[in-house]
């Protein structure tokens, strides 16, 4: 019994030494192997690499383009309706504001409003206009 110990013991205890012998006597063989730089695979290798790079960034530009614009919980309905200069550094500005449209004066140090027009001084659009003229006509 006592031998068998001693076997086992000797088993566990250098094997792992002759494992290291015998790797040590095999040449090493490299996982992966990079081709040469100015082969063929090399230059193929490195082009699809930029294009796969290339695409990444116009998608992800395509992606924020139509997506990037997060709404906001507090933000206002609020348009530029058009502007007008006055001068060099002058401008009148119409917005819409919830609904209501404000003419806006607008100087490098002010911003002043002009006029508030009510939603009775609203024209109606081109497409309203029509559909009138056509019901007056039927």
């Amino acid at each position: 019994m006592i031998k068998l110990a001693h076997i086992l013991l000797f088993c566990l205890l250098y094997s792992p030494a002759l494992l290291w012998a015998e790797a040590a006597k095999a040449p090493a063989k490299p996982a992966f192997t990079a081709p040469e730089p100015m082969s063929f695979g090399g230059v193929l290798n490195m082009l699809l690499g930029l294009l796969v790079v290339i695409a990444l960034i116009l998608g992800l530009a395509w992606v924020m383009r139509k997506y990037g614009r997060l709404t906001m919980s507090n933000q206002v309905d609020m348009k530029v309706l058009g502007g007008l200069s006055l001068g060099s550094r002058e401008k009148a500005v119409l917005v819409q504001v919830e609904g209501q449209r404000l003419l806006l004066g607008v100087s490098p140090g002010r911003v002043a409003t002009l006029h508030v027009l009510d939603s009775a001084d609203e024209s109606p659009g081109f497409e309203k206009q029509l559909d009138q003229a056509m019901d007056q006509q039927s």
